[in-house]
Protein backbone atom coordinates (compact mmCIF):
# COMPACT_ATOMS: atom_id res chain seq x y z
CA UNK A 1 0.00 0.00 0.00
CA UNK A 2 1.68 3.22 -1.37
CA UNK A 3 3.07 5.66 2.00
CA UNK A 4 1.59 9.10 1.41
CA UNK A 5 3.60 12.14 3.30
CA UNK A 6 4.07 16.12 2.98
CA UNK A 7 5.60 18.23 1.68
CA UNK A 8 5.78 21.99 3.50
CA UNK A 9 5.44 25.24 1.93
CA UNK A 10 5.02 28.11 4.77
CA UNK A 11 3.83 31.09 3.78
CA UNK A 12 2.77 34.14 5.83
CA UNK A 13 4.40 32.73 9.49
CA UNK A 14 8.04 33.28 10.78
CA UNK A 15 10.50 31.30 8.78
CA UNK A 16 12.58 28.80 10.56
CA UNK A 17 16.27 27.18 9.63
CA UNK A 18 14.56 24.34 10.82
CA UNK A 19 11.63 23.78 8.19
CA UNK A 20 12.24 22.80 4.39
CA UNK A 21 11.29 26.29 2.80
CA UNK A 22 9.80 27.67 -0.10
CA UNK A 23 8.31 31.09 -1.06
CA UNK A 24 4.69 30.47 -1.92
CA UNK A 25 1.26 32.47 -1.60
CA UNK A 26 -2.48 32.01 -2.77
CA UNK A 27 -1.40 32.69 -6.45
CA UNK A 28 1.58 30.64 -6.40
CA UNK A 29 2.33 30.18 -10.10
CA UNK A 30 4.62 26.94 -10.17
CA UNK A 31 1.21 25.79 -8.76
CA UNK A 32 -1.53 26.64 -10.75
CA UNK A 33 -2.23 23.85 -12.29
CA UNK A 34 -3.02 22.23 -8.74
CA UNK A 35 -6.80 22.43 -6.90
CA UNK A 36 -6.19 23.77 -3.02
CA UNK A 37 -8.37 21.91 -0.39
CA UNK A 38 -8.30 23.67 2.76
CA UNK A 39 -7.79 22.62 6.47
CA UNK A 40 -8.32 24.95 9.55
CA UNK A 41 -6.89 23.64 12.61
CA UNK A 42 -4.00 21.67 10.86
CA UNK A 43 -2.60 19.70 13.92
CA UNK A 44 0.07 16.89 13.53
CA UNK A 45 -3.45 14.87 14.40
CA UNK A 46 -5.41 16.54 11.94
CA UNK A 47 -2.62 16.00 9.60
CA UNK A 48 -2.20 12.56 9.59
CA UNK A 49 -6.09 12.03 9.50
CA UNK A 50 -5.75 12.95 5.92
CA UNK A 51 -2.85 11.06 5.42
CA UNK A 52 -4.99 8.01 6.78
CA UNK A 53 -7.46 8.42 4.08
CA UNK A 54 -5.04 9.32 1.35
CA UNK A 55 -3.03 6.29 2.02
CA UNK A 56 -6.39 4.14 2.27
CA UNK A 57 -7.55 4.78 -0.68
CA UNK A 58 -10.43 6.70 0.54
CA UNK A 59 -9.49 10.17 -0.96
CA UNK A 60 -7.51 11.21 -3.89
CA UNK A 61 -5.27 14.25 -3.10
CA UNK A 62 -2.91 13.54 -6.81
CA UNK A 63 -4.33 17.01 -8.36
CA UNK A 64 -4.90 18.94 -5.23
CA UNK A 65 -2.53 20.78 -2.74
CA UNK A 66 -3.51 21.79 0.95
CA UNK A 67 -3.47 24.75 2.86
CA UNK A 68 -3.94 24.73 6.28
CA UNK A 69 -4.97 27.95 8.22
CA UNK A 70 -4.73 29.03 11.57
CA UNK A 71 -5.21 32.12 13.76
CA UNK A 72 -1.84 32.99 16.05
CA UNK A 73 -3.90 33.11 18.94
CA UNK A 74 -4.75 29.85 18.99
CA UNK A 75 -3.91 27.51 21.48
CA UNK A 76 -2.06 24.98 19.42
CA UNK A 77 1.54 24.87 18.50
CA UNK A 78 2.23 24.94 14.78
CA UNK A 79 5.71 24.77 15.02
CA UNK A 80 4.90 20.86 15.63
CA UNK A 81 2.85 20.70 12.78
CA UNK A 82 6.08 22.57 10.43
CA UNK A 83 8.05 19.76 12.06
CA UNK A 84 5.86 17.08 11.12
CA UNK A 85 5.57 17.77 7.77
CA UNK A 86 9.46 18.71 7.41
CA UNK A 87 10.76 15.45 8.75
CA UNK A 88 8.21 13.34 5.51
CA UNK A 89 10.61 11.35 3.48
CA UNK A 90 8.10 11.07 0.33
CA UNK A 91 6.83 14.28 -1.21
CA UNK A 92 3.47 13.98 -2.80
CA UNK A 93 1.20 16.14 -1.61
CA UNK A 94 2.35 19.92 -1.21
CA UNK A 95 0.99 21.68 1.98
CA UNK A 96 1.03 25.48 2.90
CA UNK A 97 0.47 27.16 6.19
CA UNK A 98 -0.88 30.15 6.46
CA UNK A 99 -1.13 32.03 9.57
CA UNK A 100 -3.37 35.09 10.33
CA UNK A 101 -3.06 37.13 13.04
CA UNK A 102 -5.64 40.29 12.58
CA UNK A 103 -7.76 40.59 15.75
CA UNK A 104 -10.79 38.89 16.29
CA UNK A 105 -13.19 38.63 18.97
CA UNK A 106 -17.07 37.76 19.60
CA UNK A 107 -18.22 41.51 18.42
CA UNK A 108 -16.22 40.93 15.20
CA UNK A 109 -17.71 37.98 14.25
CA UNK A 110 -20.62 37.94 12.26
CA UNK A 111 -19.60 40.86 9.96
CA UNK A 112 -17.18 42.40 7.86
CA UNK A 113 -14.00 42.72 10.12
CA UNK A 114 -9.83 43.03 10.08
CA UNK A 115 -9.96 38.85 8.37
CA UNK A 116 -12.49 39.61 5.78
CA UNK A 117 -10.01 40.36 2.83
CA UNK A 118 -8.28 36.97 3.97
CA UNK A 119 -11.32 34.72 3.90
CA UNK A 120 -11.80 36.11 0.83
CA UNK A 121 -8.66 35.29 -0.16
CA UNK A 122 -8.94 31.64 1.14
CA UNK A 123 -12.11 31.32 -0.85
CA UNK A 124 -10.99 32.26 -3.76
CA UNK A 125 -8.15 30.66 -4.54
CA UNK A 126 -9.81 27.13 -3.26
CA UNK A 127 -12.79 24.25 -3.94
CA UNK A 128 -13.42 23.65 -0.69
CA UNK A 129 -12.27 23.70 3.18
CA UNK A 130 -12.86 21.11 6.06
CA UNK A 131 -13.43 21.94 9.76
CA UNK A 132 -12.39 19.42 12.53
CA UNK A 133 -13.43 18.43 16.05
CA UNK A 134 -12.23 20.16 18.79
CA UNK A 135 -13.14 21.53 22.00
CA UNK A 136 -16.29 23.28 23.27
CA UNK A 137 -17.45 26.53 21.93
CA UNK A 138 -17.63 29.69 24.32
CA UNK A 139 -21.58 30.16 24.80
CA UNK A 140 -21.82 34.14 24.33
CA UNK A 141 -21.04 33.48 20.85
CA UNK A 142 -24.70 32.26 20.53
CA UNK A 143 -25.95 34.33 23.13
CA UNK A 144 -26.16 32.27 25.88
CA UNK A 145 -24.93 31.60 29.72
CA UNK A 146 -22.01 29.26 30.07
CA UNK A 147 -22.86 25.96 31.79
CA UNK A 148 -21.19 24.42 34.14
CA UNK A 149 -20.45 21.24 32.25
CA UNK A 150 -18.94 23.62 29.16
CA UNK A 151 -15.33 23.81 29.05
CA UNK A 152 -13.85 26.64 26.92
CA UNK A 153 -9.63 25.70 25.85
CA UNK A 154 -9.20 27.67 22.63
CA UNK A 155 -11.35 30.59 22.48
CA UNK A 156 -9.21 32.34 18.87
CA UNK A 157 -9.40 28.72 17.30
CA UNK A 158 -13.55 29.19 17.49
CA UNK A 159 -13.25 32.72 16.60
CA UNK A 160 -11.33 32.64 13.42
CA UNK A 161 -13.97 29.39 12.46
CA UNK A 162 -16.75 31.03 13.24
CA UNK A 163 -16.34 34.29 11.51
CA UNK A 164 -14.82 32.16 8.29
CA UNK A 165 -17.89 29.91 8.32
CA UNK A 166 -20.46 32.70 8.18
CA UNK A 167 -18.35 35.01 5.67
CA UNK A 168 -19.05 31.85 3.56
CA UNK A 169 -22.53 31.03 4.26
CA UNK A 170 -23.82 34.23 6.02
CA UNK A 171 -26.56 33.37 9.10
CA UNK A 172 -29.89 34.88 10.79
CA UNK A 173 -27.26 37.24 12.84
CA UNK A 174 -26.60 39.38 10.24
CA UNK A 175 -29.65 39.23 7.08
CA UNK A 176 -28.12 41.37 4.85
CA UNK A 177 -24.66 40.22 4.90
CA UNK A 178 -23.66 38.25 1.28
CA UNK A 179 -22.24 35.50 1.77
CA UNK A 180 -18.67 34.20 -0.68
CA UNK A 181 -20.77 30.95 -1.42
CA UNK A 182 -23.26 33.31 -3.59
CA UNK A 183 -20.25 33.31 -5.99
CA UNK A 184 -19.52 29.97 -6.04
CA UNK A 185 -22.89 27.78 -4.56
CA UNK A 186 -20.51 24.62 -5.44
CA UNK A 187 -17.86 24.99 -3.09
CA UNK A 188 -17.44 22.22 -0.64
CA UNK A 189 -17.25 23.10 3.03
CA UNK A 190 -17.66 19.69 5.69
CA UNK A 191 -17.37 19.43 9.22
CA UNK A 192 -16.36 16.74 11.70
CA UNK A 193 -18.44 16.81 15.67
CA UNK A 194 -16.90 20.55 16.48
CA UNK A 195 -16.90 21.31 12.84
CA UNK A 196 -20.58 20.70 12.51
CA UNK A 197 -21.29 22.96 15.64
CA UNK A 198 -19.28 25.40 14.31
CA UNK A 199 -21.35 25.49 11.38
CA UNK A 200 -24.64 25.86 12.90
CA UNK A 201 -23.56 28.87 15.17
CA UNK A 202 -22.13 30.57 12.56
CA UNK A 203 -25.47 30.68 10.73
CA UNK A 204 -27.17 31.65 13.85
CA UNK A 205 -27.83 28.27 15.59
CA UNK A 206 -27.53 27.42 19.27
CA UNK A 207 -25.82 24.23 21.01
CA UNK A 208 -27.50 21.98 23.35
CA UNK A 209 -24.63 22.37 25.90
CA UNK A 210 -24.61 18.93 27.52
CA UNK A 211 -26.67 15.85 26.23
CA UNK A 212 -26.94 13.25 29.47
CA UNK A 213 -28.09 16.62 31.41
CA UNK A 214 -30.09 18.81 29.12
CA UNK A 215 -31.58 15.76 27.35
CA UNK A 216 -31.92 12.85 29.14
CA UNK A 217 -32.15 14.32 32.82
CA UNK A 218 -28.73 12.52 34.26
CA UNK A 219 -26.51 14.23 36.40
CA UNK A 220 -24.37 10.93 37.47
CA UNK A 221 -21.80 8.96 35.08
CA UNK A 222 -23.37 5.88 36.34
CA UNK A 223 -26.91 6.56 35.58
CA UNK A 224 -26.05 7.74 31.88
CA UNK A 225 -24.19 4.01 31.55
CA UNK A 226 -27.26 2.39 31.91
CA UNK A 227 -28.73 4.38 28.96
CA UNK A 228 -29.75 2.73 25.80
CA UNK A 229 -25.73 2.06 23.57
CA UNK A 230 -27.17 4.12 20.85
CA UNK A 231 -28.39 7.49 23.22
CA UNK A 232 -24.13 7.69 24.43
CA UNK A 233 -22.72 9.60 22.25
CA UNK A 234 -19.02 9.28 24.15
CA UNK A 235 -17.18 6.78 26.51
CA UNK A 236 -18.19 7.69 29.77
CA UNK A 237 -16.49 4.57 31.05
CA UNK A 238 -13.31 6.79 31.01
CA UNK A 239 -14.59 9.15 33.78
CA UNK A 240 -14.83 6.15 36.06
CA UNK A 241 -12.29 3.10 34.76
CA UNK A 242 -8.66 3.44 35.68
CA UNK A 243 -7.67 0.81 32.17
CA UNK A 244 -5.66 2.84 30.12
CA UNK A 245 -6.92 0.82 26.88
CA UNK A 246 -10.66 2.46 26.67
CA UNK A 247 -11.55 4.11 23.61
CA UNK A 248 -12.37 7.68 24.42
CA UNK A 249 -15.33 7.74 22.20
CA UNK A 250 -18.39 5.27 21.43
CA UNK A 251 -19.62 3.54 18.76
CA UNK A 252 -23.23 3.53 18.58
CA UNK A 253 -25.85 3.71 15.53
CA UNK A 254 -27.83 7.08 13.69
CA UNK A 255 -30.79 7.37 11.37
CA UNK A 256 -30.05 8.85 7.82
CA UNK A 257 -33.46 10.03 6.77
CA UNK A 258 -34.11 8.90 2.86
CA UNK A 259 -33.05 12.41 1.16
CA UNK A 260 -31.08 13.28 -2.29
CA UNK A 261 -27.25 13.18 0.40
CA UNK A 262 -28.34 9.58 1.59
CA UNK A 263 -29.21 8.50 -2.14
CA UNK A 264 -26.26 9.85 -3.22
CA UNK A 265 -24.04 7.41 -1.35
CA UNK A 266 -25.64 4.43 -3.18
CA UNK A 267 -25.47 2.29 0.54
CA UNK A 268 -28.67 0.32 1.38
CA UNK A 269 -27.54 0.87 5.18
CA UNK A 270 -29.00 3.78 6.55
CA UNK A 271 -28.61 2.97 10.05
CA UNK A 272 -24.66 2.59 10.08
CA UNK A 273 -22.96 2.68 13.25
CA UNK A 274 -20.18 5.69 13.43
CA UNK A 275 -17.67 7.06 15.84
CA UNK A 276 -18.10 9.85 18.17
CA UNK A 277 -16.97 11.58 21.12
CA UNK A 278 -19.12 15.12 22.26
CA UNK A 279 -21.29 16.04 24.68
CA UNK A 280 -22.98 19.06 23.13
CA UNK A 281 -25.15 19.04 19.87
CA UNK A 282 -26.95 21.31 17.97
CA UNK A 283 -30.13 22.76 19.40
CA UNK A 284 -32.14 25.69 17.12
CA UNK A 285 -30.95 24.83 13.56
CA UNK A 286 -28.60 27.48 11.82
CA UNK A 287 -29.97 29.63 8.59
CA UNK A 288 -30.14 27.26 5.27
CA UNK A 289 -29.81 23.98 7.46
CA UNK A 290 -31.60 20.96 7.25
CA UNK A 291 -31.18 18.08 9.58
CA UNK A 292 -30.43 14.77 7.14
CA UNK A 293 -29.65 12.32 10.12
CA UNK A 294 -30.50 11.49 13.78
CA UNK A 295 -29.71 9.70 16.63
CA UNK A 296 -31.65 6.38 16.92
CA UNK A 297 -33.98 8.41 19.59
CA UNK A 298 -34.45 11.29 17.12
CA UNK A 299 -33.12 13.88 20.01
CA UNK A 300 -29.82 14.75 18.64
CA UNK A 301 -28.62 15.65 14.83
CA UNK A 302 -26.25 13.41 13.54
CA UNK A 303 -25.51 15.08 9.92
CA UNK A 304 -26.34 18.04 8.75
CA UNK A 305 -26.79 19.90 4.99
CA UNK A 306 -27.27 23.36 3.64
CA UNK A 307 -30.36 23.77 1.78
CA UNK A 308 -29.08 26.03 -0.73
CA UNK A 309 -25.68 24.97 -0.45
CA UNK A 310 -25.79 21.05 -1.45
CA UNK A 311 -22.04 20.36 -0.86
CA UNK A 312 -21.90 21.84 2.62
CA UNK A 313 -22.24 18.72 5.22
CA UNK A 314 -21.51 18.53 8.49
CA UNK A 315 -21.91 15.10 10.57
CA UNK A 316 -21.55 14.80 14.50
CA UNK A 317 -19.33 12.09 14.12
CA UNK A 318 -15.76 11.39 13.07
CA UNK A 319 -15.13 9.51 9.78
CA UNK A 320 -12.01 10.71 9.85
CA UNK A 321 -10.67 9.10 12.44
CA UNK A 322 -7.70 7.18 11.46
CA UNK A 323 -7.86 3.98 13.84
CA UNK A 324 -11.20 3.35 12.02
CA UNK A 325 -9.33 1.90 8.86
CA UNK A 326 -6.26 0.45 10.34
CA UNK A 327 -5.69 -2.85 12.00
CA UNK A 328 -3.17 -1.41 14.04
CA UNK A 329 -4.33 -0.26 16.95
CA UNK A 330 -6.47 -2.48 19.77
CA UNK A 331 -8.88 -1.18 22.34
CA UNK A 332 -11.58 -2.10 24.65
CA UNK A 333 -14.80 -0.23 24.45
CA UNK A 334 -15.51 -1.06 28.37
CA UNK A 335 -13.84 -2.26 31.72
CA UNK A 336 -15.64 -5.72 31.32
CA UNK A 337 -14.70 -6.54 27.45
CA UNK A 338 -11.96 -9.50 28.08
CA UNK A 339 -11.52 -8.87 23.94
CA UNK A 340 -9.92 -6.48 22.40
CA UNK A 341 -11.22 -4.78 18.91
CA UNK A 342 -9.64 -2.48 15.85
CA UNK A 343 -11.60 0.19 13.95
CA UNK A 344 -12.27 -2.14 10.94
CA UNK A 345 -13.52 -4.98 13.13
CA UNK A 346 -16.17 -2.81 14.62
CA UNK A 347 -16.91 -1.16 11.78
CA UNK A 348 -17.34 -4.61 9.70
CA UNK A 349 -19.31 -6.18 12.73
CA UNK A 350 -21.66 -3.77 12.19
CA UNK A 351 -21.93 -3.73 8.40
CA UNK A 352 -20.96 0.08 8.58
CA UNK A 353 -17.47 -0.28 6.47
CA UNK A 354 -19.61 0.15 2.90
CA UNK A 355 -21.39 3.38 4.73
CA UNK A 356 -17.96 5.35 5.43
CA UNK A 357 -16.16 4.23 1.94
CA UNK A 358 -19.41 5.59 0.50
CA UNK A 359 -18.83 8.44 2.51
CA UNK A 360 -15.76 9.66 1.04
CA UNK A 361 -16.33 8.42 -2.30
CA UNK A 362 -19.48 10.90 -1.94
CA UNK A 363 -16.94 13.65 -0.73
CA UNK A 364 -14.48 13.08 -3.14
CA UNK A 365 -17.10 13.61 -6.06
CA UNK A 366 -18.22 16.62 -4.77
CA UNK A 367 -14.75 18.22 -4.38
CA UNK A 368 -14.12 17.45 -7.48
CA UNK A 369 -17.48 18.72 -8.63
Amino acid sequence: MKKYAFLLIVAFVVPSAAFSQKEGNWENEEKRDLNNLVLTHPTVSNLKAIGNLIDNGLIDMENYRITGVYHADERYDYKDSRKYIDTASILSVDIYLHEFSDTIHPGLLFRQNALTDDYKKIFKHSEGVVFFGGPDLPPEVYNEKTSLLTSIYDPHRHYFELSFLFHLLGGFQNEDFDPLLNQNPDYLIYGFCLGLQTMNVATGGTLIQDIPSEIYEMNYVEDVLKLDPNRLHRNYHKRISMASDLLSGHFHRIHFQSTRYFNELHTENSTPSVYSNHHQAVKDIGKGFKVIAASMDGRIAEAIQHEKYSNVVGVQFHPEAAFLYDDGENFRLTPEDSVSFTGPQILQETHSMEFHRKFWENFQQRLNE
